[in-house]
């Protein structure tokens, strides 16, 4: 009995890396056109730190799925003159974990559904400075540098369902979709601003299992 316990178990448990790519929609389009960047090119709402393709290395077992990824977007600019230098950095690492439950076991050679969270946060990094600027001149560039940071910054989640067909040679092809939610907020001196979207998303899947 425990050795049929013991083989059941691991033929549900193993590492697999996943690939999402998530076509760019009229949405994608509509965002850019009406200027809701950020201004600073690495913001989550930007599009670098979040390309359409993605990966993410996991863990299976049981019913049970985990896995994380991230990715890093970095704009550095350095402007030298025969009376100044200045330099300006802007940094984004975004971090992501989820947690997936099968619907069944997963078994290889017939369709597999799955319910997922998923949560992510943006760590902002930003610096600039001007080695003739004054007093005055390097805080007012401090203050652009955290209004940068701030933007930058976010934080949300998704929930969502998924579909997965495996094949005897652990490879796997399917779809996820999602409803995600992301939250930023930035102030200046004078204003804050808070800023949140939510809105579907469904991405294209391939998975290799071992």
């Amino acid at each position: 009995m425990w050795m049929l316990f013991a083989a059941a178990t691991a033929a549900y448990a193993g590492a697999f890396v996943e690939l999402d790519y998530a076509p760019i929609g009229r949405g994608d389009l509509a965002w850019n056109d009406s200027g809701q960047q950020s201004g600073t090119l690495v913001a989550e709402g930007d599009g670098i730190v979040v390309p359409p393709l993605r990966s993410s290395i996991g863990w299976v077992t049981g019913r049970w799925g985990f896995s994380g990824g991230g990715t890093v977007a970095r704009l550095a600019s350095f402007v030298t003159t025969s009376a100044t230098e200045t330099s300006a950095t802007r940094t984004a690492i975004r971090p992501t974990v989820m947690v997936r439950r099968w619907l069944m076991d997963p078994e290889v050679g017939r369709p597999l559904f799955a319910i997922h969270a998923r949560l992510h946060a943006v760590f902002p990094g930003a610096a600039s400075s001007e080695d003739a600027a004054t007093s005055d001149e390097q805080e007012a560039i401090d203050q652009q540098a955290k209004e940068d940071a701030g933007r930058i910054r976010s934080m949300g989640g998704a929930v969502g369902f998924s579909a997965l067909h495996r094949w005897p040679n652990g490879i796997g092809v399917g779809f996820k979709s999602s409803l995600q939610y992301s939250r930023s907020a930035w102030t200046n001196s004078q204003t804050v601003t808070v800023s949140s979207l939510l809105q579907p998303e469904t991405t294209l899947t391939v998975s290799f299992w071992f």
